[in-house]
């Protein structure tokens, strides 16, 4: 069991990543490659994703096991794009990088001679290791990336409900089905025993897409603190285009703004930055959509909320 210990200041800097983590991303999604786990979301992506690993990218998997420690360099914290988290990586000071290689051989894990080399501080087999980084992501993640910055966005906005309705009690008692918030400790399932103490540090939540069963965290109690849990999936599965009937049935842009609304609970302004249009031209579909009884909205502070009706999930299904 992991167990996080939070004091008042903690709480009070409680935080909620603002979008994808993209390293995160990247790292999750190595796992469900390699993994049977969570065949019904992950499946199709899976058996298309397998053939499409570069050769660099195969370099990368041998450097994180498929079960057990990561080294934690490899998911820097607060990056927001995959060319600041990259460059975090080879940026990552050489003792930090010896301790993490380090700590991978102490758990038993086969250290291939490459990321040996990188612990001894050889700076072109770290730029060999950004490469491949590059590369899997370029293959394998970003073809998805729209996909799965909605799914956590849907999840974010969860969140941020739940922190607005009853603060930081409520949204940890909500967080996830593996965590358990006994104040003022939150305890999550976890496969080997630690303790973080955040030390007036705050938490910040990482809503994972690729993410499956148990949260995460760092090895590395210095690290700034965050917890990366799985997201629950979108009832539809959907990559946020329409299909021929629905845009006939609709138009192509209001199916569009139908269909992002089925996979992502979203305001207006959410709204019109996933679909590419302006918000004004995302209120008015909006507008028209719930008149005809296929979303909701409802107020969250100086927001509208846009979620799917069954009525429009059925069009959606039917179409």
């Amino acid at each position: 069991m992991l167990k996080i210990h939070f004091t008042e200041a903690d709480l009070a800097k409680l935080t909620i990543a603002e979008d994808a983590d993209p390293m995160w991303e990247l790292l999750m999604s190595s796992y469900r490659i390699r993994r049977p786990e969570g065949e019904p979301f992950f499946g199709r992506w899976r058996r298309g994703s397998r053939s499409a690993v570069p050769q660099s990218g195969r370099l990368l998997m041998s450097a994180v096991p498929p079960y057990g420690y990561c080294p934690d360099f490899l998911t820097p914290a607060g990056t927001r794009t995959i060319g600041d988290g990259i460059s975090a990586v080879l940026e990552t000071p050489s003792p930090v990088l010896a301790a993490d290689v380090g700590e991978l051989a102490a758990q038993g894990t086969h250290v291939p001679a490459w990321l040996r080399r990188i612990g001894d501080g050889e700076p072109r087999e770290l730029r060999r290791l950004g490469s491949a980084l590059h590369d899997y992501y370029r293959q394998c993640v970003a073809p998805d990336w729209a996909t799965v910055r909605r799914a956590v966005a849907r999840d974010r906005h969860r969140l941020q409900a739940n922190l607005d309705r009853g603060g930081p009690q409520l949204l940890l008692s909500t967080l996830h089905p593996e965590v358990t918030w006994s104040p003022p400790v939150l305890r999550v399932r976890f496969p080997i025993d630690q303790e973080l103490h955040l030390d007036g540090r705050g938490l910040r939540l990482i809503p994972a897409f690729f993410a499956h069963g148990m949260p995460t965290t760092y090895k590395d109690p210095l690290l700034p603190p965050a917890l990366v849990y799985s997201i629950s999936h979108p009832r539809f599965d959907s990559d946020a285009e329409p299909g021929p009937s629905l845009a006939a049935l609709l138009g192509q842009t209001r199916a569009k703004v139908l269909v992002t609304i089925a996979t992502t609970r979203c305001n207006t302004s959410e709204l019109a930055d996933l679909t590419g249009i302006s918000p004004a031209t995302a209120s008015q579909h909006a507008s028209v959509l719930r008149a005809s009884g296929l979303i909701s909205s409802n107020r969250s502070g100086k927001s509208q909320i846009h979620e799917i009706t069954p009525l429009g999930l059925g069009i959606i299904r039917a179409s």
